[in-house]
């Protein structure tokens, strides 16, 4: 048998799999709508995780109540993890307790919990990097000087590329959990794909930070030296070199002394007042 069966095309081929494509979305959609909403102190997303099983696991152990049972006690134990990155877990799961419900002794319950909770983690490290430092905030960079501007779709956009991103992720994940089984995971993270697109993002990033310091440091130099403006031979040396200068100034402290983001507010606004008060910017 195929593991788990397929999603999409592979869904048609697999005759004897007892999940439709429907079920699988009915699964995967439950999953998004309620991932954050019964979030506890206890046991986290593991209401969230539940619900999106019920009716899975209603419909795999139909004739045993005693396992069903069994089943959605385990799926509301704690749970947490990246919200989309985090589904492939729900397909694996999924797979297995398909496998299960059909009599496959060796993957027992200790299995199921063992590689929830082993995916918890590795999964919200990732996903939540590549979510939060790269999908969530690159557009930003790109679309809210666009809204500073006056543009009211600009301060819409951002929103919309991360629920976008969200739903197809999500659930190109969650179709490929199902497909493969345990083995998804390590088959995705192998293939190098992701690694690639981390990189590449992150080469992205990095020109948007050059773009923000330059959009969103304001700094110049008023002084004059014999009628002659400063500024203006700094320009001539490399346009915005003073917010850049204060932007690496900052990093450098950052990177050498820690996050100490109060002492910089601090000093940051205390050398603003004596330079203005001196005339110097």
């Amino acid at each position: 048998m195929t593991r788990g069966g397929g999603v999409s095309d592979d869904a048609s081929e697999k005759t004897d799999s007892v999940l439709t494509k429907s079920d699988l979305r009915g699964a995967w959609w439950r999953w998004c709508l309620a991932v954050e909403v019964p979030v506890s102190f206890d046991r986290m997303q593991a209401l969230a995780f539940g619900f999106s099983m019920n009716k899975v696991m209603r419909k795999l152990y139909k004739d045993d109540p005693d396992e069903l049972q069994a089943a959605m006690t385990r799926h509301t134990s704690m749970f947490n993890t990246n919200c989309d990155w985090g589904s492939i877990i729900h397909g694996i799961v999924i797979s297995l307790e398909e496998q299960r419900s059909k009599g496959a002794e060796e993957i027992t319950p200790d299995m199921i919990e063992s590689i929830k909770i082993g995916l918890m983690g590795p999964l919200a490290g990732i996903g939540d990097s590549v979510d939060q430092g790269i999908v969530a905030t690159i557009p930003l960079a790109i679309f809210v000087p666009m809204a500073l501007e006056g543009s009211v779709a600009a301060a819409f956009i951002p929103g919309i590329i991360y629920v976008v991103w969200s739903m197809l992720w999500s659930w190109f994940l969650f179709r490929k959990g199902y497909s493969m089984g345990r083995s998804a995971v390590t088959d995705i993270l192998h293939s190098g794909t992701i690694k690639k697109v981390i990189d590449v993002a992150t080469i992205v990033g990095i020109f948007m930070v050059g773009c923000l310091s330059a959009s969103y440091v304001k700094l110049a130099c008023v002084a004059t030296v014999g009628g002659v403006e400063i500024q203006s031979i700094l320009d001539s040396m490399l346009p915005k070199l003073l917010p850049f200068a204060v932007t690496m100034g900052m990093y450098l402290y950052i990177k050498k002394r820690g996050p100490h983001y109060l002492r910089i507010i601090v000093v940051t606004m205390i050398a603003a007042v004596l330079l203005t008060g001196l005339g110097i910017i």
